[in-house]
């Protein structure tokens, strides 16, 4: 058993929910109310989720904590063992963390200003929804991003792309999910990501 620090909604405590889930990890969830994560600061020196505890160590983000699930328990795996191809992967989760994220974080903030500008919020809209035909070529070989199984590609990008199918929970308070949505729909013209959305989200969560 691991125990993980969360608060309602994460995306990216979404990803160790997948991963741990995969694996057949039990998990033992702490909660935290998003507007006092002072209990979480005290557990991990910052405030953000996941947090989690495992052999002792605290480990914070959430592709690292994926990472170390992996040295934990190797099988299932998520990463290849050919070298090639886990730098493959692991150049996925980069761009997906560094580049991807980036316009929808930033309309996220532009949205919450008093007075958005709406040339802004178009670019960066259409930028992310531009990125929609790079997951669906990824998926014309594969029923997965990397392969034919489940895999750290997958967990990383799941619970943000599933926006361009799903709809924001009506008592998820997180701006940032309306906001995916907007950029990811329509997803009619991906029909390989809609089904590997569905597929994804069939699978277990720890």
């Amino acid at each position: 058993m691991i125990c993980v620090h969360r608060i309602p909604y994460s995306t990216n405590v979404e990803r160790v929910a997948l991963a741990a889930g995969h694996k057949g990890i039990e998990v033992e969830w702490v909660d935290h109310d998003p507007a006092d994560r002072r209990a979480l600061v005290d557990f991990s020196g910052q405030e953000l989720v996941p947090a989690a505890e495992i052999e002792g160590e605290v480990v914070v983000d959430s592709m690292r904590i994926v990472e170390v699930l992996e040295a934990v328990k190797p099988k299932p795996a998520l990463y290849p063992a050919e070298l090639s191809e886990r730098a493959g992967v692991n150049v996925f989760v980069e761009w997906f963390n560094l580049v991807w994220k980036g316009p929808p974080n930033e309309l996220n903030d532009e949205l919450g200003k008093p007075e958005p500008d709406e040339t802004t919020v178009d670019a960066l809209t259409a930028r992310t929804h531009g990125w929609m035909p790079l997951f669906e070529a990824m998926l014309s070989s594969s029923s997965y991003l990397r392969g034919d199984g489940l895999g750290a590609a997958d967990v990383c990008a799941f619970p943000f792309l599933k926006y361009a199918v799903f709809e924001t929970p009506p008592d998820d308070v997180e701006t940032f999910h309306p906001v995916l949505e907007r950029c990811l729909k329509p997803a009619e013209a991906y029909p390989l990501l809609c089904d590997w959305v569905e597929r994804v989200d069939a699978l277990p969560r720890a």
